[in-house]
């Protein structure tokens, strides 16, 4: 098999260290609470905005690497989901049994019944039964793809409240990063439903790679972010931790799992996807 260049989970992790970093800064020095959380433009462009540059190249280095990848037949592109080693699969099980326990945090200690907190508890159910599902299996079972609808869809009620709370979004950090998380998120649980339940559409594996890296990227800034700065300043920082659900860390979780599964998965079993590939081209050579 041919030596690939793994440029989309390199591109994920190294942009996820960097976003991390920056956010930090911002939240500390950059944002201004006492200003409903604008930017102080003091700071200068770069602190301002560098890391929405940043969020740029990154996606436009991740959809290169995608579509590169799927030119050389790299081994992401080679792999499907009922190919997936027990271990491969335990590992995602894992993953989403861990966003599930991150969920759970945020149900116990949020407050209020609403649209949003009825959504949680909907992404909650799905991530821990299909936690439970993909490791009591040997194989990926498709209702485990078809419960990513349903996350799909609690995601996009959950961007939705989310916009419609503030008018001015997208001049608050704040509540812009965590918006763009959730809508990624929908798009990276949607091309993953369609991944594990075998009904993948010609494009949907690269939307998956590139929506799941950015999505990754996204969440950490939008999770984590807040409590390392709330750790380096708490007095600063309490209080100012709405927007920063630590829930959302799962689906940097999720996602990371997801394409570094694909990207370093058995030599065997992308052999063996190889091979179907070449006899469904020769299938479609007797065809024509």
């Amino acid at each position: 098999m041919k030596k690939i260049m793994n440029l989309i989970p390199l591109t994920t992790i190294l942009v996820s260290a960097a976003a991390l970093i920056l956010r930090i800064f911002q939240l500390l020095v950059v944002v201004d609470y006492s200003e409903m959380g604008f930017f102080d433009t003091d700071a200068g462009f770069l602190p301002c905005y560098g890391l929405y540059i940043l969020f740029a190249l990154a996606a436009a280095v991740l959809i290169i690497g995608a579509v590169t990848d799927k030119k050389k037949d790299g081994e992401a592109f080679l792999v499907k989901a009922k190919h997936l080693t027990p271990k491969q699969s335990g590992a995602l099980g894992l993953a989403f049994v861990a966003a599930a326990a991150l969920k759970l945090v945020d149900l116990v200690f949020g407050f209020g019944f609403s649209i949003d907190y009825i959504g949680e508890i909907a992404i909650f159910a799905a991530f821990a039964i299909t936690g439970f599902i993909l490791l009591s299996k040997k194989s990926v079972s498709r209702s485990a793809g078809f419960l990513q609808l349903l996350v799909s869809i609690s995601f996009t009620v959950k961007s939705a409240v989310l916009f419609m709370q503030d008018t001015i979004i997208v001049r608050v950090s704040d509540e812009l990063i965590l918006l763009m998380s959730y809508v990624l998120s929908v798009l990276f649980f949607l091309s993953l439903g369609r991944f594990l339940s075998a009904n993948e559409s010609k494009h949907s594996r690269g939307k998956m790679l590139v929506c799941g890296g950015m999505a990754a990227v996204m969440s950490l800034c939008a999770s984590i972010a807040g409590y390392i700065a709330m750790l380096i300043d708490s007095k600063y920082m309490t209080g100012k931790m709405t927007m920063h659900p630590i829930s959302q860390l799962g689906v940097s979780v999720i996602a990371l799992s997801v394409i570094i599964i694909l990207y370093c998965g058995d030599k065997s079993h992308a052999d063996l996807t190889e091979s179907e590939s070449e006899n469904e081209k020769d299938s479609t050579y007797l065809e024509i």
